[in-house]
């Protein structure tokens, strides 16, 4: 049976192979997700997914992260499927 942290990794790992970019916020609004950082961490280290992230300033001044997926992988990644 899948537990909720599989399925929110999975909609995390699906959105982000769309070649779409996710932050916290959305994380949290598309899937129920408050560990963003943790399922990335995952992402990276258990499927070694090659996923990159800056640190934008929202309109306040604060940093928040913004991942995506290195395109290129994703390019050659199609090419395979």
């Amino acid at each position: 049976m899948a537990t909720r942290t599989d399925t929110q990794r999975s909609i995390i790992r699906n959105h982000l192979l769309q070649g779409k970019t996710i932050t916290p916020i959305e994380a949290l609004n598309m899937c129920g997700c408050f560990r963003l950082s943790a399922v990335i961490h995952r992402l990276r280290h258990d499927e070694e997914i090659p996923i990159l992230m800056d640190q934008p300033q929202a309109s306040d001044g604060k940093p928040y992260a913004r991942y995506w997926i290195d395109k290129e992988y994703l390019r050659t990644r199609n090419q395979k499927a």
